[in-house]
């Protein structure tokens, strides 16, 4: 049954971590994003707005192919994958460098097809270049056009999905579906940070989650704070059994003169004598201050609280078995985290404990004496 105490205690501070860890990132993005300055986050600070003129090109230029002489020469075209089982959803006439361009939103992806010839829109480095510099507020160098597969992923984009590499100030990027020929996004600096506070902020951290909120990553922090809840039941329910929480009071004066424990140095010289009460030997010796340091919260990890049984060692728990070497378990060297409180005699195993103690006993008869003097 301690291995089972212990093995829940362990895997409540695991779940712990993570569910903590992921408590405070949700908790500073939430912060970052209501503290930040948005125009610093933009990622159109330098991407041009469409004018009036812009806008309403579409009206001045008449195509000269229909679209129905398109649609139906793609079903002509029925033997080319590229569009085998297309579901027609939008038709949109458009624009695109000073030509009408028909837009075709379907549930392959969009497909575009210049309104004067009738032929699929493929755009050319030269077009690229010109489009992207339309797209961007001011005058800038730029590189050539990079195929990013991974980009096109992202946004939804054709094969043919390209990347401009901006030498602005703010590492500006610009992606074009070269298909389309749409300009897909602008990233910067301050837009590829909001990226990564999103990631974190809604636990985004698997690659093809969609848009939903309800994906794997989040049922399984979810599902990780449900173990933690549990499992903590779990430890506080044995541990009240186990009489952890007991009064100090009650159970120092119905235990008095019977359950008394008495500590010693590494050398065996007597330190002090302690009334114990039911549960933990560590509690019971830290009690009222802190004789013995431990810094894992008595899970059997750090090994610091280790004192030598003189009487009856208790058996090693599996804990004991992993973190002490055999030769001390034969001397009795035991975790006092691992055990209930044990009347008899026990040891401090090291002059660094005997220090620590010596100091802690110092310390508590400082504060004693201006008590003493005040009444």
């Amino acid at each position: 049954m301690r291995l089972s105490i212990i093995s829940a205690r362990s895997l409540h501070r695991i779940l712990g971590l993570i569910v903590g860890a992921q408590l405070l990132i949700w908790t500073l993005t939430g912060l970052a994003f209501n503290l930040i300055d948005d125009q610093l986050l933009d990622a159109n600070v330098m991407r041009t707005k469409p004018g009036k003129e812009q806008q309403n090109s579409v009206r001045l230029i008449q195509p000269t192919v229909t679209l129905a002489e398109i649609m139906a020469e793609m079903t002509n075209q029925q033997t080319n994958s590229a569009y085998q089982q297309i579901d027609l959803k939008r038709v949109e006439l458009a624009a695109l460098l000073e030509r009408p361009v028909y837009r075709l939103r379907t549930s392959a992806g969009t497909l575009a097809f210049w309104g004067d010839t009738g032929e699929a829109v493929n755009l050319d480095n030269e077009q690229l270049i010109r489009l992207a510099r339309q797209s961007y507020l001011g005058e800038v160098r730029l590189s050539s056009p990079i195929v990013d597969k991974e980009a096109a992923q992202r946004y939804g984009g054709n094969p043919a999905f390209y990347r401009f590499d901006t030498q602005d100030k703010l590492g500006t990027q610009i992606f074009i579906d070269g298909q389309s020929g749409q300009v897909k996004a602008h990233e910067n600096q301050g837009s590829r940070f909001k990226q990564l506070l999103f990631m974190l902020h809604f636990i985004d951290y698997f690659p093809n989650n969609g848009v939903s909120f309800n994906h794997l990553a989040t049922q399984l922090i979810a599902f990780a704070a449900l173990l933690l809840g549990l499992s903590g039941a779990w430890v506080l329910v044995r541990k009240l059994a186990a009489g952890d929480y007991f009064s100090w009071q009650v159970n120092r004066s119905a235990d008095k003169g019977k359950r008394q424990l008495t500590l010693l140095s590494p050398d065996g010289e007597p330190l002090e004598s302690l009334i114990l009460a039911p549960g933990n030997l560590l509690d019971n010796l830290n009690h009222d201050r802190t004789r013995i340091p431990s810094q894992c919260g008595g899970g059997g990890q750090c090994g610091m609280c280790r004192v030598r049984f003189l009487e009856q060692a208790p058996q090693a728990t599996v804990e004991e078995q992993t973190r002490l070497k055999q030769e001390h378990l034969a001397l009795g060297i035991r975790l006092s985290c691992q055990h209930n409180c044990h009347q008899g005699k026990i040891a401090l195993t090291s002059r660094a404990q005997l220090r620590f103690w010596q100091k802690a006993q110092s310390d508590a008869e400082q504060a004693v004496r201006p008590a003493q003097a005040s009444s």
